[in-house]
């Protein structure tokens, strides 16, 4: 990431941030992986001011922690965090593409269709970073003529937020990415054919409740198996 030496402050807090939530999205920066702040500041190339800033915003987030003596490390998420994010996402993206499926264009809708295959590409190839790169920027292209702009940023400010706790969480689950796929294909569909706005916006909150459901299932399976792994390690040293 190339440095800025005009930017201000904000922006050098900004860019550490962005840089830290990307990490987390890409898989680079697992749950509980310690974030060591000179190695960020030299990657980003400011100085440590800004970086304490930028991790502290991602603790008041939830996923930065700080540990007394040990440093700043990425957030253990726990499923009911991820719960909460996930349904108030839906809520207000159902509300934003809603309002903003009568005013997209042909064009926006033929790029919709296009970041969808891109998204069954990057699940062929087994590629989660370009799929989720992909996701990210077909949500924010069906959100992007809302006229709420409030409601607009705010899904803005928060979409890499859900997609870095998305990933921290559940991590890369390709065995929906199907159903998405044809999920995200009848959405566009009925964008196009000009559908009411409470069928968008049911379309929409299902789509995201969906996936919370299956996710939570999957939480909840990978708890189950760390709590056997601890189980048979606590028998094997009790024979």
């Amino acid at each position: 990431m190339s440095a800025d030496p005009q930017a201000g402050p904000r922006d050098k807090t900004r860019r550490v941030y962005d840089h830290v939530m990307e990490r987390i999205v890409a898989g680079d920066f697992a749950a509980g992986d310690p974030i060591h702040i000179g190695t960020l500041a030299g990657e980003t190339g400011v100085s440590l001011i800004p970086v304490r800033e930028a991790l502290r915003r991602l603790e008041s987030e939830g996923l930065v922690e700080f540990e007394f003596h040990r440093g700043a490390r990425v957030a253990e998420l726990g499923a009911e965090g991820y719960r909460d994010v996930m349904q108030t996402q839906a809520v207000l993206e159902g509300l934003a593409v809603s309002l903003s499926a009568p005013l997209l264009t042909a064009e926006d809708l033929d790029r919709a269709r296009e970041l969808n295959a891109l998204m069954d590409a990057a699940h062929e190839r087994g590629d989660f970073h370009a799929y989720n790169e992909a996701s990210l920027k077909f949500h924010g292209l069906l959100q992007s003529r809302c006229p709420n702009h409030y409601l607009r940023d705010t899904l803005q400010r928060g979409q890499l937020r859900v997609a870095a706790m998305r990933a921290s969480v559940v991590g890369y689950r390709g065995e929906i990415s199907e159903r998405l796929s044809h999920e995200h294909t009848e959405l566009v569909d009925r964008i196009a054919a000009g559908a009411p706005a409470g069928e968008i916006e049911a379309l929409m909150r299902a789509h995201r409740t969906g996936t919370l459901a299956h996710d939570s299932a999957g939480i909840a399976e990978r708890a189950a198996t760390a709590d056997s792994a601890v189980s048979e390690v606590d028998s094997r040293l009790r024979a």
